[in-house]
Parts: structure tokens; C-alpha cells; sequence
């Protein structure tokens, strides 16, 4: 048995229908992690509740004129957190090194936002990652604590460079994260610079920004929609962006570089399953773009 299989525990399945491990591509899994949390706590809830909504929602991609039934997937489980949040964090560092070994793409759910750190922790320095977020998460320190879920983008800046980060939808920040990014290049698109511009074009951007680099990341931190589409988050914040601009944005970001992505900061708790179902659906429109651009090839 693999390492990081060790650190896996099964779960209901994602879409209710599972492909077995060597025929699929894409490879699910959960981390149950919200320690770092800071306003509402909830998100270790998240990959249950994506799973289950996820079995309940039809799997044709209008937007990609894709079955997904057809696109094999497989769920590997949660991984099981610990007390010890390096322990966890190191757990989820090893099963994304072991996936990218075998060249499959990980779909990774939270849980909170920290854990993309750990992801990236076991991907190549060539990489561009893209982050839809209410939130720059680029404090060096919060709390006293260098890693947690309001700084966990300020270390993956200085582990791949932070021109190699672009962040959409960010209309929350402080004041030394806004000077950082000046100083420091990360790219970021607000709402406000996406209406001024236009969805189309904003896609485009974010398409270019990607095809830079060798190979590329997304992360959707499903605040990065107005609560009225996503009032279950542990950080809500006003003025955010629809369901069809974050889908339509997450879609055309899907390019053939890509090697895995993440949706997070789900928190089932707080609301009725809705926000449970656009992350689903943010999954669903990503991969149903991805297995595309894979048939073009």
C-alpha cells in the first residue's frame, strides 16, 4: 500500500458513480480541515456535503456539451486530519505527490483554504497558479501564526515567485497585502476590474496569464461569490461574483497545462446546501472543460 493511502479513508463517492483508480484521470479527494479558522468554523464539513449534492445534481455540461457521466473520475476518500495541523498539512502534501506521479489530475475539496498550500508544496516551481477569492490571504503573519488560512498565499508566493500568482475576485484586503502585490507583481483582478472590462475578456486574461507557464493550478474559494450565491462561508464578503461569471471564468481557465485544482471553504452549516451545490458545479464545469481540451489534443 502507498504511503499516502495510508493517510485516506473511504467515503461516499463523488457523483454517486466512481471509476477505479487506474482508469481514471481525475482523482477526488476530501481534507476535512478547518483548524485555522478564524471568524465562522465549518468547512471541515464541506467535502460531505459536496459529495452528497454532487449525487444529486445531472451531470451534463451545457457548457461544455459534455457527459460526465462518460468522464471517469474517482473518489479516493478523505484524508484523515490530525491534532497536529504540520502533521495534517504534510498528509496532504504526500498524496498530492504521489497523484502527480502517476499522472493523474487531483480534484482536491476543503476544508479551508490552507490546505492549497500543500498542494503546491508538491508541484513544480514552474508552475502559474490562479486563485478565484474574496480574499488575497497574503498577510505574512495573522494571529502569530505564519501558516493558516489568511497567509497561506503569502508562502506560496515566496515558494514559486509571486509572479507567478494571479488572483480574481479579490475585493478584501489590507493595506500591506495591497502594497505587496504592488511591490511584488501578484497579479489580481477585482470585480469591480472585471466589470469595467468584461467577462470575455477577463477570461482571455486570465487564459494568457496561465499559458506562461509550463504547468498551471486553480483554486476556488467559493467566497469569491457574492454571498447571495454562496451564503454558506466562514468569511462572507459583499459585492462578489455571480454563478456565471466564476463559471465561465473557472471554465476558460482549464487549459491543457493544468495539473490539478482545489474548491474550498465550503461550510455546509451555514446555509440550506446552496453553496454546497456551486462548488459542485464549479467541479463538474471544470473537469467537463478539461476532459475537452484533453480530447483535442
Amino acid at each position: 500500500m502507498s504511503k499516502a493511502k495510508l493517510y485516506l479513508s473511504p467515503r461516499p463517492e463523488f457523483t454517486g458513480v466512481s471509476s477505479s483508480f487506474e482508469n481514471a484521470r481525475y482523482v477526488f479527494f476530501g481534507v476535512p480541515y478547518d483548524r485555522s479558522s478564524t471568524y465562522k468554523a465549518g468547512s471541515r464539513f464541506g467535502p460531505g456535503a459536496i459529495r452528497d449534492v454532487s449525487a444529486n445534481l445531472e451531470l451534463y455540461s451545457i457548457r461544455s456539451d459534455v457527459d460526465l457521466e462518460k468522464v471517469p473520475v474517482h473518489d479516493m476518500g478523505d484524508i484523515d486530519t490530525v491534532e497536529d495541523s504540520q502533521e495534517t498539512l504534510k498528509r496532504v502534501t504526500s498524496v498530492w505527490s504521489e497523484l502527480v506521479a502517476t499522472d493523474k489530475i487531483p480534484i482536491m475539496v476543503g476544508g479551508e483554504h490552507t490546505i492549497t498550500k500543500a498542494a503546491i508544496d508538491a508541484l513544480p516551481l514552474d508552475l502559474g497558479i490562479v486563485s478565484f477569492d474574496a480574499h488575497l490571504d497574503l498577510r505574512d503573519e495573522y494571529l502569530g501564526e505564519k501558516i493558516m488560512h489568511a497567509t497561506f498565499m503569502r508562502r506560496v508566493a515566496e515558494r514559486i515567485g509571486p509572479g507567478h500568482v494571479m488572483e480574481v475576485g479579490i475585493r478584501a484586503f489590507s493595506k500591506p497585502e495591497l502594497d505587496y502585490c504592488k511591490k511584488s507583481g501578484v497579479e489580481v483582478i477585482t470585480p469591480l476590474d472585471l466589470r469595467r472590462s468584461s467577462l470575455e475578456k477577463t477570461a482571455q486574461r486570465i487564459r494568457s496569464f496561465l499559458s506562461k507557464f509550463p504547468h498551471a493550478y486553480v483554486t476556488v474559494d467559493i467566497d469569491a461569490l457574492d454571498p447571495a450565491y454562496a451564503p454558506g462561508v466562514g468569511n462572507p464578503e459583499p459585492d462578489g461574483l455571480s454563478t456565471d461569471e466564476l463559471l465561465t471564468l473557472v471554465q476558460g481557465s482549464m487549459g491543457r497545462n493544468i495539473i490539478g485544482l482545489d474548491a474550498v471553504e465550503v461550510s455546509p452549516e451555514l446555509d440550506s446546501g446552496q453553496t454546497a451545490a456551486v462548488c459542485a458545479k464549479v467541479i463538474f464545469e471544470a473537469v467537463a472543460a478539461l476532459s475537452v481540451r484533453g480530447l483535442q489534443k
